[in-house]
């Protein structure tokens, strides 16, 4: 797509290889010979119409010191990113074509040149998560929402389909979630700065997230706790509507319970009446089966 974007622009192309003393536009296959760009001390060699490689000392001291050529080389970036990369045409075929990142020595070794935004730089990975239509690009750790027209330029490149991780927001509450696994509901509550660094990935938006728990736990028997990849806390009355009013569950408690764990009958009552319904008396609180618990304890 780069070279197609510098066919369609070529009167600019030209002109831009003619500023940085480039001894060939990029649409031209090199002829066999020597080379070296502007940014490195190595010299190249292209053989049959090859790509260049690069020699030793020894090589080019055989060939009796021939004065390499300048490569076919231009300078490329992405609008979003500050990294620079050297491409050099050694053939038409992209695949031909040699990438350099280069360092700021290196760039400043090549006389500082001004970078052409390129629609697509090697080793680019495309992807979209499970959770939104959006695409997005990756190159040198920045992570960038195309738009259509940035897609476009690539030249539609594939994107890798990552259809089992995303983003998720409750429609109930405000935090968003990176989610690693859909089908598990296996994720985390992302920070602003993650959010950010991601470029800001548009979440679904739903009401229950796989595996959440909405539960009620004794002593606290009129609050709902909500435990998901978001959060695990005690939601309001306005937030149980927002989830569809989920029946709560009553986990059963850790450890081993016995009349020994309360002070008085009527906290042993409490306890029973709670989780008896769901669990039964498990415990063995009420040894005579008549409805009372731990009847042995103090009654105040």
């Amino acid at each position: 797509m780069l070279r197609a974007l510098l066919r369609r622009t070529a009167a600019v192309a030209i002109a831009a290889v003619a500023a940085m003393g480039l001894a060939a536009t990029p649409a031209q296959a090199v002829d066999d010979g020597f080379y070296q760009p502007a940014y490195t001390s190595t010299i190249y060699r292209v053989d049959g119409g090859g790509t260049g490689r690069p020699i030793g000392y020894d090589e080019w001291a055989s060939a009796g010191f021939p004065t390499p050529r300048p490569t076919p080389t231009m300078y490329v970036k992405y609008a979003w990113s500050p990294v620079i990369y050297a491409v050099t045409f050694w053939q038409d075929d992209e695949s031909t074509w040699l990438w350099e990142r280069l360092s700021a020595a290196q760039w400043q070794r090549a006389g500082s040149p001004a970078a052409v935004n390129a629609g697509w730089i090697k080793d680019s990975y495309y992807f979209k998560w499970g959770t939104a239509s959006e695409l997005f690009v990756m190159s040198d750790g920045i992570i960038h929402k195309l738009t259509h027209a940035e897609w476009e330029r690539s030249g539609f490149r594939p994107a890798d389909n990552r259809h089992n991780e995303g983003w998720l927001k409750l429609s109930w509450a405000t935090d968003i979630a990176r989610m690693s696994n859909l089908a598990t509901g296996a994720g985390w509550k992302a920070t602003a700065a993650e959010w950010q660094q991601h470029d800001f990935p548009t979440p679904a938006v739903v009401r229950r997230i796989t595996g959440d728990q909405f539960n009620q736990y004794w002593p606290n028997t009129s609050a709902i706790i909500y435990t998901g990849p978001t959060m695990n806390r005690a939601i309001s009355y306005d937030e149980w509507v927002g989830a569809g009013r989920p029946n709560a569950g009553r986990p059963a408690p850790a450890g081993t319970w016995d009349c020994r764990n309360f002070r008085t009958q009527p906290e042993a009552q409490s306890f029973f009446d709670f989780y008896s319904p769901v669990h039964g008396d498990r415990w063995n609180l009420d040894g005579d089966n008549d409805g009372k618990a731990c009847e042995s304890l103090p009654k105040s």
